[in-house]
């Protein structure tokens, strides 16, 4: 009886083991093999060739193939199964038109502060004639721009919203830079307006009536007595007898209204130290401590005191100081 050989487990995954060493290097030498592709163009110059081994024409057939069947498998999936987010979808858009609006609105604010900057720095020049705004306080307290700009194009979302915030933040530094400066100015201009209109302005009479006979200044003695002649400290306004005389600023009417020989006057204290005198009055209105307006009746055209004739005597002071023209302040009417 003939014996019967069984191999092992061993022995037979050598075999399989060489088996496939074998297909291996008959694949590899196989694909070692060159394919050769004839471009023949129509005129008669040399035609080129390209050859390529038959491993890489499979690598790029498979991978071509493995691209085809991945397009188609993406395809299949959006066509049939990709559930779109319509609620995001609908939210980006919204957020998107959000910033461009926002967009437009901030360029309408860089044209708005523009023009701000430079009616601010007028309004500074107006007030302080040579100091521009920029020199009219130190800023070093103020807000500082931290954001930092990307100076790429707005491709997205998020580089529009960065866009955005970023010119918000620049105007607002911009505006909190003018707003002390506006502020100044206004503040300065406003208490040279109030001073404006505290002071004695225009003429004691109604405009056309009276007549001026007498000057501010050095004049020959109406009375003859002094040879050298008098400083006369007013203008005087001659007028019948019993015109009315108005006041020339808001004030209070003062206590003393007798002063020398100015007869019966008036006296009226106005704010920031000036004061008015209304002399040889044949009668007053007013009282003292009453407060007066700009226009207000307070007294009657006179000769009482040292007068050669009807008129009113008016002088405009600042406190103790030497009398002032009053050509000046009547001109400011």
């Amino acid at each position: 009886m003939a014996e019967t050989y069984v191999t092992t487990a061993y022995e037979r995954l050598q075999i399989a083991h060489l088996r496939w060493r074998k297909r291996l290097q008959k694949w590899i030498s196989r694909s070692r093999e060159k394919v050769s592709f004839v471009l023949i163009p129509n005129d008669e110059k040399p035609f080129a060739q390209i050859e390529i081994s038959i491993g890489m024409l499979g690598f790029l057939f498979g991978l071509s193939l493995s691209l085809v069947l991945l397009s188609f498998g993406l395809l299949l999936y959006f066509s049939f199964f990709f559930d779109r987010n319509l609620s995001l979808e609908k939210k980006t858009e919204t957020q998107l038109v959000s910033f461009l609006f926002y967009d437009l609105l901030s360029q309408d604010l860089k044209e708005s502060v523009e023009e701000l900057e430079s009616t601010t720095e007028s309004l500074n020049l107006l007030a302080w004639e040579e100091i521009p705004e920029k020199e009219m306080i130190t800023q070093d307290y103020l807000l500082k721009e931290e954001f930092r700009k990307d100076a790429s194009e707005l491709d997205s979302n998020l580089l529009l919203f960065q866009q955005v915030v970023t010119t918000y933040t620049q105007f607002g530094v911009k505006l909190g830079n003018l707003v002390p400066n506006f502020q100044n100015a206004i503040d300065y201009l406003s208490m040279r307006e109030s001073i404006f209109y505290s002071m004695p302005r225009g003429r004691p009479l109604k405009p056309g009536v009276g007549v001026v006979t007498s000057t501010f200044g050095y004049r020959s003695d109406p009375f003859g007595i002094l040879p050298v002649g008098e400083s006369h400290s007013g203008i005087d306004f001659a007028a019948g007898e019993g015109t009315p005389i108005y006041a020339t600023g808001p004030g209070i009417i003062a206590v003393d209204t007798a002063v020398g020989g100015l007869g019966k006057s008036v006296r009226i204290n106005h704010e920031n130290g000036f004061f008015t005198l209304y002399g040889h009055c044949s009668l007053i209105l007013v009282n003292p401590g009453d407060r007066v307006k700009r226009g207000d009746k307070i007294a009657l055209v006179g000769q009482t005191g040292k007068a050669t004739g009807a008129h009113v005597h008016y002088e405009v002071r600042i406190g103790l100081d030497s009398p002032l023209d009053p050509e000046e302040y009547i001109n400011l009417d």
